[in-house]
């Protein structure tokens, strides 16, 4: 998040940022926060988000950062999905 922006604002840049789609911010409705710590040094929380609305094709918008963008069944991650993600879906 940006400093001062609100969560659900951020949640909606970043779909925009990484997934190529708009999604508007008063739509979303959160779902999990997840703690995680990613070494003995970082934690951090993670926060999961639900909308049922979205424009725009969702294409993986930055190829430099993700190896690809699939659709899946989110009881049948593929292997390979990071730790924190997966647990934000599980919950």
């Amino acid at each position: 998040m940006d400093e001062g922006e609100p969560a659900h604002h951020a949640a909606a840049r970043e779909a925009r940022e990484e997934v190529g789609v708009g999604v508007d911010p008063d739509l979303l409705r959160l779902l999990a926060t997840i703690h995680h710590r990613q070494d003995a040094d970082l934690a951090r929380l993670g926060l999961f988000f639900l909308t049922e609305e979205w424009w725009g094709e969702p294409v993986n918008a930055e190829p430099h950062k993700y190896g690809k963008l699939v659709w899946t069944d989110a009881r049948r991650l593929p292997s390979g999905t990071i730790p924190y993600p997966a647990a934000g879906i599980e919950a």
